[in-house]
């Protein structure tokens, strides 16, 4: 089955696209078969004009599996509920795909972590299976109609970038897709963890006064949620 899909995928084109990956690499990765399997023959790329990724092992932090999990990189901005999991790739909006982690290995379901909260739900019951439904779904006719309007709105975008809501939906704003800017995914991630961790502890009825931007102790540009 997932030759197959490789081969549609293939076959439809994917957008930058990682070169071969070196087996050792591959080896100290420890990835769950599947994926090995799709790296070896497309090492990372992008569907639906750059909107949709999957991660490889490649010189490009923003479409490297390691870069994009390394503590440093945007989970330091959130707790412990990306613990469990590894992200093998996002949307544009930062809705992360993710295998979990288990005491003997990644669990065989792929799960969707949406982006306000990074909240999981399974989308998928073997690596194979989001290949077929996410991947070659969203290269032949892509689903999601917020998606399908950004793009025909704003364009192809760039893998280094994400699409973010200002003011973030988080925060309470609007879905409006009038709304959206481009940032680096990385920091799109960070201020979305800074945003959802400073949302989340306020009492029912608590009113935000301000967002305040700030730098922490290694000069990375933060935000803080501030009520009356």
């Amino acid at each position: 089955m997932l030759d197959a899909m490789i081969d549609r995928l293939m076959a439809v084109g994917v957008a930058h696209v990682g070169p071969s990956v070196d087996a050792p690499d591959l080896a100290r990765a420890a990835l769950p078969d599947e994926y090995a399997a799709l790296l070896t023959r497309l090492n990372g790329f992008t569907v639906n004009a750059g909107a949709v990724r999957l991660f490889g092992l490649r010189p490009e932090r923003h479409l490297d599996l390691r870069a994009w999990n390394a503590p440093d990189g945007w989970r330091f901005a959130w707790d412990e509920r990306v613990e469990p999991f590894l992200c093998i790739g996002q949307t544009a909006f930062g809705e992360q795909y993710a295998l979990r982690r288990g005491p003997d290995g990644y669990a065989p379901e792929i799960y969707l972590l949406e982006p306000n909260f990074l909240r999981p739900e399974v989308i998928a019951a073997s690596f194979a299976e989001f290949v077929a439904l996410e991947l070659v779904g969203n290269a032949e006719d892509p689903y999601d109609p917020v998606l399908v309007e950004a793009i025909a709105r704003l364009g192809p975008i760039d893998p280094e970038n994400n699409w973010v809501y200002t003011p973030s939906l988080a925060l309470g704003g609007p879905e409006d897709l009038t709304n959206l800017m481009p940032m680096s995914a990385y920091l799109a991630m960070v201020i979305g963890g800074d945003i959802a961790l400073g949302v989340e502890p306020a009492p029912d009825g608590a009113v935000i006064t301000k967002i305040v931007p700030w730098f922490d102790e290694l000069e990375r540009p933060r935000i803080r949620v501030e009520f009356g």
